[in-house]
């Protein structure tokens, strides 16, 4: 599919009340048409049934929906054909907003077929640039809360535990939480001991507290001990 099609694709497929909508939650340089997700996902498909690395070398986003169909494509290429750590860099690079992130983190769940590969991209990652270290957060908060892997997620929570950028620390605080639902009693523990900032540990336990899937007795156990009646 030609660029200037799928351009004008994109344009037919916006919505400009939900544009209005998703850039005032996720602050960005691009400029927003206002296409939702599945829709662009659906294009995505489209585009990798054709020469999609042609696409890929020569596609250079103007919107933050053009950075997502990217986005998608290079997620369908991985899972195809495996990881090229320098492409995928140099997209990471372009991003400048927390959406475009988890968005593609989301689409990555190959990751969890070669966590060992993907665990030193990650580690890359976190000595990086805001967006590239909250993606790799995102993407131990994804795909690593689980029994084998879960030591690796709270080590790398201490390594960022004092990065100062506000989507770094946002991603740490998901990654506690992400952890305690399904760790509660390990990761209750953690935050004992990890000395994290105040800042950090207020996030974590309010996003804990306003969890479905954590108890109203832990809800209640971890606010007493660290005597945070209103964590907001």
């Amino acid at each position: 599919m030609e660029i200037s099609k799928i351009r004008e694709k994109l344009i037919s497929l916006a919505e400009p009340e939900y544009g209005d909508f998703v850039a005032k939650g996720a602050p960005s340089e691009y400029p927003v048409l206002g296409v939702r997700v599945p829709r662009i996902q659906e294009l995505a498909k489209g585009v990798f049934q054709g020469d999609y690395q042609g696409f890929l070398d020569e596609f250079e986003p103007k919107s933050r929906e053009e950075m997502h169909l990217k986005s998608l494509v290079l997620a369908l290429k991985i899972k195809k054909d495996g990881i090229d750590k320098e492409e995928l860099f140099l997209h990471v690079k372009q991003m400048d907003s927390w959406e475009m992130v988890d968005i593609f983190c989301s689409r990555l769940k190959c990751v969890k077929k070669n966590r060992e590969e993907w665990l030193e991209i990650i580690d890359e990652m976190l000595g990086e640039s805001e967006f590239f270290a909250r993606m790799g957060m995102v993407l131990l908060l994804d795909y690593y809360v689980d029994g084998d892997w879960i030591q690796n997620v709270y080590e790398r929570i201490l390594r960022l535990k004092n990065r100062e950028e506000y989507y770094v620390k946002m991603a740490v605080a998901w990654a506690i939480q992400r952890s305690f639902v399904d760790f509660p009693d390990l990761t209750f523990v953690f935050m004992q001991t990890a000395d994290l900032p105040e800042w950090t540990l207020r996030k974590a336990i309010s996003k804990i507290r306003d969890s479905f899937r954590v108890d109203m007795e832990w809800k209640e156990k971890i606010s007493a001990y660290f005597e945070f009646q209103s964590c907001r």
